[in-house]
C-alpha cells in the first residue's frame, strides 16, 4: 500500500510542496497568496478547487511547522488566541457561503471574482512587505480589525493567513518579526483547518494533489529550520516576493483568459 502511494505522488508537485513549505516557514507567508495562485496556474485547477485544496495543504504542513517553531521557542500563544477569537467565525462564514453556489453560470463569475481577490491580496502582500506606507496604515489598525479583514480574506480566498498576520502581530500584536512569524504559523494552522473542513465536507477537494505537496513539504523542513535561524529578514522578504511575484503574473494571465480578453 505504501509502495502504490509512493507511486501515485506528483513530482512536480512535491517539488512545488518543497519551495512553497520552505517560503511559508521561513516567512509566515505564502501559503494562500503564493499556493492558491500556483495552483490555478500550474495545475489547472479551478479556483474554489485550489482554494479548497491550498488550505488543506497549509493546514497539514503548519502542524509540522507550529512543532518547529515552537521547539525553537518563537511562539506567542495568548496574542495567538487573542487574534483567532473574530477571525475564526468570519473565516467559516464566509468559505461556507461559498460552497452554498450551485448555480453553473453563477460558479464562473464567483470563480473570476475569487482569482479577483486573491490577486489584489498578493499585491496587498508585496506592498505590505516592501512599502512603509502600507506597513504604517495597516499599523493604525486595530488587531480586532485585522483579524475581521483576515477572516473574510481567508474563507473566501485561502489568503490571508501570513499576508495580514505577521503585519498585524508585528504592529498592533507588538510581537517581534521572528516571533511574529512563528505565531503566526499556529493562527494560520487553524484558519486553514477551518476553511479546508468546510470545503471537504461539500466534496471539494484534491486529495491526491495535497498529498503530494505534503511530500515535498516533508523534505524540505529539515532544510528551513536550519535556514530560519540563519537567513536575515531582508534576504526571507526578497526571496518570498520572487516567487509571489511570479505567481501572481501567473494569475493575471489566468484571469484575463477567463474575461476573453486574450
Amino acid at each position: 500500500m505504501v509502495l502504490t502511494l509512493l507511486g501515485s505522488l506528483d513530482p512536480y508537485a512535491m517539488l512545488a510542496g518543497f519551495f512553497f513549505s520552505m517560503l511559508i516557514f521561513l516567512s509566515g507567508v505564502g501559503a494562500g497568496v503564493l499556493v492558491v495562485p500556483s495552483l490555478i496556474v500550474l495545475f489547472n485547477l479551478d479556483p474554489t478547487l485550489a482554494v479548497a485544496s491550498g488550505s488543506l495543504f497549509a493546514f497539514l504542513a503548519k502542524v509540522l511547522m507550529t512543532i518547529g517553531h515552537a521547539k525553537q521557542g518563537g511562539v506567542n500563544w495568548t496574542v495567538g488566541r487573542k487574534f483567532l477569537y473574530l477571525c475564526l467565525p468570519l473565516t467559516i462564514l464566509s468559505a461556507l457561503s461559498l460552497t452554498l453556489v450551485s448555480d453553473p453560470d453563477m460558479q464562473v463569475a464567483v470563480d473570476g471574482a475569487l482569482m479577483l481577490l486573491v490577486l489584489l491580496a498578493g499585491v496587498l502582500s508585496l506592498a505590505s512587505m516592501f512599502t512603509k506606507r502600507i506597513k504604517e496604515y495597516l499599523s493604525r489598525l486595530s488587531l480586532s480589525w485585522l483579524s475581521a479583514i483576515t477572516g473574510f480574506l481567508m474563507g473566501l480566498t485561502g489568503v490571508g493567513g501570513g499576508v495580514l498576520v505577521v503585519p498585524a502581530l508585528s504592529s498592533s500584536g507588538g510581537l517581534s518579526i521572528k516571533s511574529s512569524v512563528a505565531t503566526s504559523i499556529p493562527v494560520g494552522l487553524i484558519l486553514s483547518l477551518a476553511v479546508s473542513i468546510t470545503f471537504g465536507s461539500r466534496g471539494v477537494m484534491d486529495y491526491a494533489l495535497v498529498a503530494s505537496l505534503m511530500a515535498g513539504c516533508v523534505i524540505s523542513l529539515p532544510l528551513a529550520s536550519r535556514l530560519f535561524s540563519h537567513f536575515s529578514e531582508q534576504t526571507i522578504k526578497r526571496i518570498t516576493g520572487l516567487f509571489i511575484g511570479l505567481a501572481l503574473i501567473g494569475l493575471i494571465e489566468a484571469l484575463l483568459e477567463s474575461l476573453q480578453l486574450i
